[in-house]
């Protein structure tokens, strides 16, 4: 990453393992067996304050002296609550329980999670009312991914819009697509302040990452890219509900 021009002069090495999962697809669903737990993180000096941090555990790594933390240094946080939510049997294999993560929904001004995370923490008649409950907490907006079927943004206003995915027919591996939504959402977020086109943008880059592995996935043309942000950005709509 350092040559292609990415700042890793903040990443942290730990010795010891870090969480490891086994992952098994079936159609469009998956299975997570907990190989590994890893360490739990500590925030460590920043000398100045961050545009935006990103909170994205993936079993319980981050803990509210991390949240505080990341609050008090950041101008914008976002938060993915997988990690908050999972939890395992003896037979090793994720599941999703709710719990009291009031603190984390209510100083981050962006929430993601899945639709199953989602209607765990925030049961309600539909998705929308799902995410407006969410919002209810304190964050400015909620994205809520849902596969093949899109994605969901709702603002603080109460507006929501379907975002869709782009169909890709060269689907390779699909782990990780969620968090190069989220992720390309905030770069683009940060540079155009555009909720919605941010959206479009993520929707794009978690289509074309599912069509490789490793840092294979990163490896396309900028323009097509954007040639598929513009298509999303077209036929997202407003919905109720």
């Amino acid at each position: 990453m350092s040559r292609h021009g990415i700042d890793v002069s903040g990443v942290k090495e730990f010795d010891g393992l870090t969480t490891r999962f086994r992952i098994s697809y079936r159609g469009d669903s998956r299975k997570l067996e907990l190989v590994q737990r890893g360490q739990r993180l500590k925030p460590y000096d920043i000398q100045s304050s961050i545009r935006i941090i990103h909170l994205g555990p993936v079993f319980m790594e981050v803990g509210f002296d991390t949240l505080n933390y990341a609050r008090r240094h950041s101008e914008f946080l976002s938060l993915d609550l997988q990690g908050l939510l999972r939890t395992t049997g003896q037979d090793r294999v994720v599941r999703l329980v709710r719990r009291s993560i009031d603190p984390f929904l209510s100083k981050c001004n962006l929430v993601k999670a899945t639709e199953e995370e989602a209607r765990v923490m925030a049961p309600a008649a539909t998705v929308v009312a799902t995410a407006r409950r969410l919002l209810h907490k304190g964050a400015q907006y909620v994205i809520i991914t849902r596969g093949r079927s899109g994605s969901l943004l709702v603002k603080k206003d109460g507006s929501a819009f379907h975002i869709p995915s782009v169909p890709e027919s060269e689907v390779v591996d699909p782990t990780g697509a969620g968090d190069i939504f989220i992720g390309s959402w905030l770069a683009a977020f940060s540079s155009v302040r555009d909720a919605f086109w941010a959206g479009a943008v993520g929707a794009a880059f978690a289509s074309l990452s599912v069509r490789g592995i490793g840092a294979s996935k990163f490896r396309f043309a900028r323009r097509e890219l954007f040639r598929r942000a513009s298509w999303v950005y077209k036929n997202s709509r407003l919905v109720s509900g």
